[in-house]
């Protein structure tokens, strides 16, 4: 009887030994998978906002600045690089207008991504860009680096920046 117990004892052990074991292997899978889904998750949202960036300047290349104020939080506030300091959504758009208005200039942009960062549904960008005007030749007449930030919070489905910077980039 003793011996019978015995057995019952061991085995009962061994069961809860590889049970026990088991389940810490499913739960280092699930830690693992779920890193992995969080870092595809944060790829994935810093890839989408860094379109939001590029589509911003799309807005600003077509002169289209209604489209363009639709992309700021109704209470952001900034540093812009024009202007006398901080400003509000009111004001945002000011500075777009005056790019086209020598029409013997044509106004582009390139982009240059320093740095994406997520951290839930906040994204802040880091980039430089080099603001050209060229001639109808192509040729570059007149060309300024700057340096910018934003950040940026999903609302519902649309991202909108909720605060920024830009100034010149001393070369």
């Amino acid at each position: 009887m003793k011996s019978n117990k015995l057995i019952l004892s061991v085995a009962f052990a061994l069961f809860l030994l590889v049970t026990i074991t088991s389940c810490n292997e499913k739960i280092k899978e699930s830690e693992n998978t779920q890193a992995t889904l969080a870092a595809i998750n944060k790829e994935h949202l810093e890839n989408e906002v860094w379109r939001m960036e590029e589509l911003y300047w799309k807005y600003v290349m077509k002169n289209d600045t209604n489209a363009y104020k639709k992309l700021w939080h109704k209470d952001f506030i900034g540093y812009p690089s024009f202007g006398q300091g901080v400003s509000d959504k009111s004001k945002i758009a000011s500075w777009i207008p005056g790019l086209y208005e020598d029409k013997s200039r044509i106004y582009s942009v390139k982009l240059y991504r320093k740095a994406v960062n997520s951290i839930a549904d906040v994204v802040i960008v880091f980039y430089d860009y080099d603001r050209f005007w060229k001639d109808e030749q192509n040729n570059i007449l007149e060309e300024k680096t700057f340096q910018i930030t934003h950040t940026w919070k999903k609302m519902g489905d649309t991202w909108v920046i909720l605060g920024g910077m830009s100034a010149d980039k001393v070369k």
